[in-house]
């Protein structure tokens, strides 16, 4: 796997959620905050592409992909997600010690996933959807 890796997890206190980009080396860049509505989602994602890449791939809880739109916004706009597991996340949360530290350390965490063969065989790639038929109108 080449490129850069995104994970996300939510910041303390319900105040949005955190964003930490990894190179294909494991080498985490500062993290970046940032809320939890649409509009923040898109901005985040606009970012990316500007800084890191438009195959800059994101990593997500499951939990967090199916209540944030994050995930959705990066497939729609051409995107790869990777869906982490509840049990790899629990496992990764207690062998790093990740439940005392900063946000940001879990978000990296995250991140670094995909980059490791034997973990990413255990993630799940989202797909984005099939393109919908259209029919012609004459």
């Amino acid at each position: 796997m080449t490129g850069y890796t995104c994970g996300v997890w939510p910041a303390r206190r319900g105040r949005g959620l955190v964003a930490v980009v990894v190179d294909e080396d494991g080498v985490a860049q500062a993290p970046l905050p940032f809320g939890r509505g649409p509009e923040a989602a898109w901005a985040l994602l606009a970012w990316l592409d500007a800084s890191v890449g438009l195959d800059c791939e994101l990593v997500v809880p499951d939990w967090l992909a199916k209540s944030h739109d994050i995930a959705r916004f990066a497939l729609e706009r051409g995107g790869a997600v990777w869906l982490v597991p509840v049990p790899i996340m629990e496992a990764v949360h207690v062998v790093a010690h990740l439940a005392t530290g900063p946000p940001a350390r879990t978000a990296a965490a995250l991140a670094r996933l995909p980059l490791a063969a034997a973990l990413r065989a255990h993630l799940r790639r989202l797909a984005p959807p099939p393109p919908s038929p259209q029919l012609p109108l004459l």
